[in-house]
């Protein structure tokens, strides 16, 4: 049986996770399968944070300038880019506030001589944090204000500028015609990489081992970005599994899972076995007490025809089992005598 062990994890001076992990043994031309699945979910459908959108003093386009700042509009949008956000909520959400919880504002005032840096956003409290907040955005060289304000949204993949743009649209929303609309990196993910090594196994068969190497941003580790790539996989297979063309009509597996009728009658009758245990374990606590009065006397004194019931069931169990313990007595005579006619023949 494979199993998987960490065996390198470090965090750098950017706060950037790594982690090594090593899976074996597998089957020869398992390696390649399982890294190549892993590296394309981890690349591609894990989900985070990301600036979409940005409002700077009400400019109306990206090669306008700003009175006071050093750098262009361009250079600052690339410097948001770089902003690494993470949640700071764990419990599980209902879907009605999920949604919400999908979309932030962030919002900056300044007045300068100033150096702008990602920690000085005001972000909604106990919903989003900065991870690096000492990454820079900008300098204010005079006296001038600057306001900054950015959309974060929470996503997979890479969204392109235009479709944020053709999104805002279709949604009229009414906003602001000033929002410079910004490429969305939501990949957690920054580099995945694996090695296929061969190895003997106990046996001194010949096996496959895989090192897989995960870098992240930080906004998740990679023990974890791990444990949801696998649980993507899981989802995406185990419907295929359970589809009612994969199983024949007559196999007892398809009737389990996908024979609403039977399950009902399934549970029904459990629910009926359960009562009437419940029913003979009473009775059989009953039947205990009356077992050591006479039967004579008992029926003389006791008017509840319940109770009179229960002493004749005990008395029919009682001759049963004398039935059973004779038939059984006969039998092995009868035997004996079978036995002994052979050997005198």
């Amino acid at each position: 049986m494979s199993t998987l062990t960490c065996l390198e994890n470090y965090i750098d001076k950017e706060k950037n996770h790594y982690s090594c992990f090593l899976i074996e043994p597998l089957e020869i031309g398992n390696g390649i399968t399982i890294g190549n699945s892993l590296r394309r979910t981890l690349l591609s459908d894990l989900t985070g944070f990301s600036v979409i959108g940005v409002r700077i003093n009400n400019l109306k386009h990206e090669f306008d300038t700003v009175p006071g700042l050093r750098e262009d509009v361009l250079e600052v949008i690339l410097n948001l880019k770089e902003i690494v956000f993470k949640t700071s909520f764990v419990f599980p959400l209902p879907e009605e506030k999920e949604k919400s919880f999908r979309k932030f504002k962030g919002f900056l005032l300044q007045k300068g001589p100033l150096i702008l840096t990602a920690g000085m956003f005001q972000l909604p409290k106990n919903s989003i944090q900065i991870l690096n907040p000492n990454q820079y955005i900008g300098t204010i060289v005079d006296t001038s204000e600057i306001y900054l304000e950015i959309d974060i949204e929470h996503g997979k993949g890479y969204r392109l500028a235009e479709e944020n743009l053709i999104k805002e649209v279709e949604k009229k929303s009414g906003k602001n015609p000033t929002t410079l609309f910004v490429d969305g990196l939501f990949m957690p993910i920054k580099r995945v990489n694996y090695k296929i090594k061969l190895i003997h196994d106990t046996k001194g068969n010949i096996k496959e081992s895989l090192i897989f190497e995960i870098w992240t941003n930080g906004s998740i580790t990679p023990k974890r970005s791990l444990q949801e790539s696998l649980k993507l996989l899981l989802n995406l297979y185990y419907p295929l599994f359970l589809t009612k063309d994969f199983f024949s009509i007559s196999s007892v597996f398809a009737r389990k899972y996908f024979d609403k009728k039977i399950l009902k009658q399934k549970f029904e009758k459990t629910k009926k076995k359960k009562s009437n245990l419940l029913k003979r374990s009473n009775l059989i606590k009953r039947l205990k007490i009356i077992k050591g009065l006479k039967w004579l006397k008992l029926h003389k004194s006791l008017k509840s025809s319940k109770l009179v019931k229960l002493a004749q069931f005990f008395k029919l169990l009682n001759v049963r089992k004398i039935i059973k313990q004779r038939k059984r007595q006969q039998n092995k005579k009868n035997q004996t005598l079978f036995f002994k006619k052979i050997k005198k023949i």
